[in-house]
Formats: structure tokens, C-alpha cells, sequence
């Protein structure tokens, strides 16, 4: 890691799927045009094909623009069905997507190799990938404003703050304090024309300055990936004061453990340093444990384990040693794609105090957040800004350890997320909100035409469905089985429990033109089987059939309002996530199936 630019104990998580900025849908899903996992069988595609060319093939059709829209959905059920019955083209699709398979189709007449495509895929994609990391220097830091306003809080502080600038003959600021400044930014240098294409190197500079004493040092440094499971980084601190050099090795040693090497030198620790470390997947993929060993010259041991799903992250450290002995971890919770809170603690010989905080993202590299520590330090208000790489912290003593009082910890822990609250909802939020909204008009207007032609087509392929699903909705609805009464996919507002005889969105029952959302009730019927409706996790349910995409850019859901056993049953799901109907926590309240 580049020397001082680290994670910070209030930093969160950051969800990397996660932008503002809309994309456009990255080619078709084949398998969500069969319906099938995706290590179906060849068998399991088979079979799917076969139900599915059954409604879709054009002379199932009666008239000609059922036959002409029959053609063109029986032609892509055709090439989904080639590609996934093909072993080597459903690698390259697996692997490549569509663009991957153009590519394969497009070199296969020369009669090359998968591997032969592979690698000119990837060439032509490392070529683009360098390009772009020429272009982009990928400057980063870290800036640090230590505040007091501890004066301002506590009348005894400010009077021996004024007795302490009269000895002086200092001239003192109505406001904070200055208490000190820190910063630490690099950039990276590519090296691929001087050394190898794995090279990079990196070029910054780290200062700090403190009750008018300051130290700073220039930094250089180089990371290469030696091989494929190894890679090591060399980094050197020429300072004013003092110098330091440090030198780390990690290799992936099996496939789920990996372990690092790290020489250092400074004239601060006395002279070389040695440390080792072991990283483990512990569990599954989404827990890891870590053991590391620093053997001098001040020796020390610490383990911890880390797991982070879905939207919930903790972590939990131990350490033991001369220098430093305790325990610390966080918990961190992501409510939304923009909001998250932590709550941290530390125990031991250097520090005791908990935190709590929040970060909220206002951009697609931007991100505002703010704690609040009580401890043997005192009382801190952190704020923070992260923008493009850059992070700037100020924290803000609001009292000693010695001048604490219940009501100044009430006050800290209660006063600023009341501000942040107020502020952030008629203030922010508004702004935001209008934001978004002008922001998807366009975007919906960009994509006007498009999007009528995909619902059209999709009203086709649901009038090809109708005479099929009829018949088994019947029989369901007789058999006081599972019927779907109405589904609708794309974007709308969320909603909590719905009142009786509230429909399923907002403008439900008309043509449903230019909003985002398609009525696929038919397409939903179609897929029921004996009183039961499954659909697959990671599958893009706009390529299904009687499905479209109703806003490109945007993120979409799917609501189903069912009943089964006569009971009225309503669910709202993302669009790639799993489905499985009936379900009892599906069902809607009593009112619902009065007098029915």
C-alpha cells in the first residue's frame, strides 16, 4: 500500500456497482431468453426451447402481425438456443458476453482457436485498459484539518486560552482553532515504455505541522506484478527529519490463502524491521481472517476477521504486543445505494473510545460523511469529503477527557445528527431529488422511441402467450391455485403495505405509453406450473419473453399481485433478483380478502 495514503477507522464500504451516471443495457441475455440457469444443462436448454419455439413458432399464429412478430421472437429464441447448445461459443459468451462471441464469429471463418480468440480479445482489451491508465495519472491523497472547539464549549478553557495568548502577546481568532495540518498525495508514473507493461510507479509527497513544528518527506515508490500469484512494492520516505524504506512481497499462496513479506528501515524504529502476514477466506467467499507477525525490532502479533454480504459489514481485530495490546472493530450497514452508518470501538492500551458515523454519496466520485468519538481523547466531531480519489478529514475536538460532562455527550452524540437531518431533508434531498428527476427526463426522452418500439413488441409477444396461459389460468383459478392478477416491470416509487384497492402502481389500466414500467401479467402467467412460479437470481428479466427494458439507465423492479388459495399476495423484487411464488410473506392484509 502506498505509503500514508490508508482506510481511515470511519470509512465505509463502498459499493462498487453503484452510479449515478446511467449505462445502456450491455448486450442480450440468451439465457434469460430461455429461462435457464446459468450451468443449465444441455438438456434443461433443450427442453425450455422446445416449450418456448412451441407458442413462439410463426405458424402457431393466426394472424399476419402475430406471424411477423412471432418471426422475429422465434429468430432469437433460435440464436439463443445455438449459441447455448454450442460448448465453444457458450464459453465465449460465458466469458466475453456478445461482444466476445461477435468477435469469435467474426475471426471463425479464418478457422482460429478458442484460445486464439481469447487472446486477441484480450489483447485488444489490455490495449484499451492501457490507454486509459496513460491517459489518467490517477492522482490520490489524503488531507487532514485537526480543529478545536473546545473554548467555545467550556468557559474555563476559553479564560485559560486567553490567560496563555496574553503571556505570549498572541492575538487570538474569535472561532476555532488550528490545531494541526497533514497531508499525504501521490500519482502514478506508468512504466510500461521504460520497464514492462506490470510496472508502475508512483511519485508524492507527505507533510505534517503541528503547534508550529512541522516535518515532511518525498516519496517514491514502484509496484510490478512478478507473476501471476505474485507481486511485490517499493516504497521510500526521504524526509526532513527522518528517512524510511519499506519493501512487501504478497503471494496468492493456494486459492483461498495469501501471505506477505515486509522489510522496513527508519531511524525511528531503530534500524530493520521484519513482519509477516497471512490472509485465509474463512467460510465462504465473503469472510476473511488475517494473522500477521511483527517480528521486531518492537514485536507484536495481531489476528482479526472481516466479513462483508450484502449490505451489512463488520469487522473484528486483536492485538498483542509491548507497543500496543487491545481489541477493535466496526459494524457498517448500507440503508440505501447512497447512505451508510458504522459504529466502531477501540479497547486497549493506545486508545479506548467508540464511534458512530454516517457517509452519504452526493456523485458518481463524491461522498460527504460524518462521525461522532467519545473516548480517553474526548469528544471529536469528524467531518469528511471524498472526491475523485482525494479525501479531505477535519476533525474537531469538542471537549477534553478531563472536561467531560454527561450533558456535552448528550450534546455531541444528539445536536449535529439533528442538523445533518434537518439539513438533509430541506435542503439536500430536494436538490437531489431534482437533480435525478431532470437528469432521467432526459434520459427518457433520449430513449422515447426506443422504448415504444420495445413495448410493442413485447404487447406482441404477450398476445403470442395469451391463448396458451388462458387455459392454465383457468385451470388454476378453479383449483384455488396460484393466478397472477397483475405484474408490472420497470421503474416506480416505492411503497410500503398497499390500501385495498390501491393499484398495483400509479396510472395502472391505461396504455401505459411513456411510463417506465410494462404490464407483463401475461408474460408472468406463462411461467406458472402447478401452482407454483420460480424465477432465477442473476437472470436480466428484460430479455424474457413478453419482457422489455422500459427505461434504459434506470433501475428496475418487478411487482406481482397474486392469489393463492383465494388469499391476495403482493411482492416487489430487483430486476436480477431471484422470485419464487407462493410465499406466505407475500400476503397482504385481512382487508384485502373481505367479502371476497
Amino acid at each position: 500500500m502506498t505509503p500514508g495514503v490508508t482506510m481511515e477507522d470511519g470509512d465505509f464500504p463502498r459499493d462498487d456497482d453503484d452510479d449515478d451516471e446511467p449505462k445502456a443495457r450491455a448486450g442480450r441475455d440468451f439465457y434469460a431468453a430461455l429461462n435457464v440457469k446459468r450451468d443449465a444443462s444441455e438438456d434443461d436448454i433443450k427442453r425450455a426451447y422446445r416449450r418456448l419455439a412451441q407458442v413462439a413458432h410463426p405458424d402457431k399464429q393466426a394472424s399476419p402481425a402475430l406471424r411477423e412478430a412471432a418471426a422475429r421472437d422465434f429468430n432469437r429464441l433460435n440464436e439463443a438456443y445455438e449459441v447455448l447448445t454450442d460448448k465453444d461459443r457458450r464459453r465465449i459468451y460465458d466469458v466475453y458476453g456478445e461482444a466476445g462471441l461477435a468477435a469469435g464469429l467474426e475471426v471463425g471463418h479464418r478457422h482460429k482457436t478458442i484460445a486464439e480468440i481469447s487472446e486477441e480479445f484480450e489483447r485488444a482489451r489490455a490495449k484499451e485498459a492501457q490507454q486509459r491508465m496513460e491517459a489518467k495519472l490517477n492522482f490520490r491523497g489524503s488531507y487532514g484539518f485537526s480543529f478545536s472547539a473546545a473554548h467555545l464549549v467550556d468557559a474555563e478553557i476559553a479564560q485559560r486560552r486567553r490567560y496563555v495568548a496574553y503571556k505570549r502577546g498572541a492575538k487570538l481568532s474569535s472561532g476555532l482553532d488550528l490545531n494541526g495540518v497533514d497531508f499525504n498525495s501521490v500519482f502514478d508514473v506508468p512504466l510500461a515504455s521504460v520497464l514492462d507493461d506490470r510496472a508502475t510507479g508512483y511519485v508524492g509527497a507527505q507533510g505534517q505541522m503541528s503547534r508550529g513544528m512541522g516535518a515532511g518527506g518525498l516519496i517514491l515508490g514502484m509496484r510490478v506484478a512478478a507473476s501471476e500469484h505474485t507481486s511485490w512494492e517499493l516504497a521510500t520516505v526521504l524526509g526532513s527529519n527522518q528517512s524510511a524504506a519499506t519493501l512487501n512481497t504478497t503471494r496468492q499462496l493456494s486459492e483461498h490463502t495469501a501471505g506477505n513479506l515486509t522489510y522496513s528501515y527508519s531511524d525511528a524504529q531503530g534500524g530493520l524491521g521484519l513482519a509477516v502476514g497471512l490472509e485465509r477466506a474463512l467460510f465462504d467467499e465473503h469472510t476473511k481472517g488475517s494473522l500477521s507477525w511483527n517480528v521486531g525490532p518492537t514485536s507484536g502479533m495481531s489476528t482479526g476477521v472481516q466479513r462483508t454480504k450484502g449490505r451489512n459489514s463488520w469487522k473484528f481485530d486483536l492485538s498483542v504486543g509491548p507497543a500496543s495490546t487491545g481489541i477493535a472493530g466496526f459494524f457498517a450497514r448500507r440503508w440505501s445505494k447512497k447512505t451508510s452508518f458504522r459504529f466502531g470501538f477501540r479497547a486497549g492500551t493506545a486508545a479506548i473510545d467508540v464511534d458512530f458515523g454516517g457517509t452519504r454519496r452526493v456523485g458518481s466520485d463524491s461522498a460527504v460523511g460524518m462521525s461522532v468519538s467519545v473516548g480517553i481523547r474526548g469528544v471529536h466531531l469528524k467531518l469528511r469529503f471524498n472526491h475523485s480519489g482525494q479525501r479531505f478529514s477535519f476533525p474537531l475536538l469538542i471537549s477534553p477527557y478531563q472536561r467531560l460532562t454527561p450533558a456535552i455527550v448528550m450534546c455531541a452524540l444528539t445536536v449535529p445528527w439533528t442538523i445533518v437531518a434537518a439539513v438533509d431533508r430541506y435542503l439536500l434531498s430536494p436538490a437531489v431529488a431534482k437533480k435525478e428527476a431532470t437528469a432521467k427526463a432526459k434520459l427518457r426522452e433520449r430513449h422515447r422511441e426506443r422504448v415504444r418500439a420495445a413495448k410493442a413488441e413485447a404487447a406482441e409477444a404477450a398476445e403470442m402467450l395469451r391463448r396458451d396461459t388462458e387455459k392454465r389460468t383457468e385451470k388454476e383459478r378453479s383449483a384455488n391455485g396460484l393466478v397472477v392478477e397483475e405484474a408490472v416491470f420497470g421503474n416506480f416509487p416505492e411503497r410500503g403495505v398497499p390500501r385495498r384497492g390501491e393499484p398495483i402502481v400509479s396510472g395502472w389500466g391505461s396504455d401505459g405509453g411513456d411510463d417506465a414500467w410494462v404490464d407483463v401479467t401475461t408474460a408472468l402467467r406463462f411461467q406458472v406450473f402447478d401452482s407454483s412460479l420460480d424465477m432465477i437470481e442473476g437472470l436480466d428479466k428484460a430479455g424474457m419473453l413478453g419482457f422489455c427494458d422500459p427505461c434504459p439507465g434506470e433501475e428496475k423492479f418487478l411487482r406481482v399481485r397474486y392469489r393463492y388459495r383465494g388469499a391476495m399476495c403482493e411482492v416487489t423484487v430487483g430486476e436480477n433478483d431471484a422470485l419464487a411464488l407462493p410465499n406466505r410473506s407475500h400476503l397482504l392484509p385481512d382487508e384485502w380478502n373481505d367479502g371476497d
